[in-house]
């Protein structure tokens, strides 16, 4: 698709907006979290009492979901060992899951796009990256899988939406 801008003096230019999936990213060194909070109101005070005092500690987290009786979420791999010493002071049951990556589809009109879901699980399957967590945003998929695997995956959605082999 094109627009046409008004331009002084009479000249027109062209803005070519993308469509489509643009890019893949990886972002390598993650662990996933997952946290048993219990159930009812109490659980929601647990939800937020573990994310202050992990945010207390300084460890950024991603990816957070709140489930009724769970929440999860990503971290640095190198903020694990402090993390886990503020889950067992906290005395919630946890497991952690070390050595993960985020595999990024970008797109700059994600939400306008049908099936991209859909094709980027299906590649990932077919690179046998199986998908932890996901997250998205309007303009990008994150699928947290095994480090050793995210490669594959990314190039193998780099096929998909053909955009060509990574440089190495």
């Amino acid at each position: 698709m094109y627009e046409h801008l008004p331009q002084p003096r009479g000249r027109r230019f062209f803005i070519e907006q993308e469509r489509g999936v643009t890019d893949v990213r990886v972002e390598v060194g993650l662990a996933h979290v997952r946290v048993r909070t219990g159930s009812g109101e109490p659980s929601l005070h647990r939800h937020l009492q573990v994310l202050d005092t992990v945010a207390a500690e300084g460890i950024s987290v991603s990816l957070v979901k709140l489930h009724e009786d769970w929440l999860t979420f990503a971290v640095s791999q190198p903020d694990v060992p402090r993390l886990s010493q503020c889950l067992e002071a906290l005395r919630l049951e946890h497991k952690i899951v070390p050595d993960l990556a985020l595999v990024i589809t970008v797109a700059s009109n994600m939400r306008d796009s049908a099936g991209v879901m859909a094709q980027i699980a299906e590649a990932l399957w077919e690179a046998g990256a199986h998908i932890i967590e996901t997250g998205d945003a309007h303009n990008t998929v994150q699928c947290l899988v095994p480090e050793d695997r995210a490669f594959a995956a990314a190039q193998a959605l780099r096929r998909r939406f053909q955009l060509g082999e990574a440089a190495s």
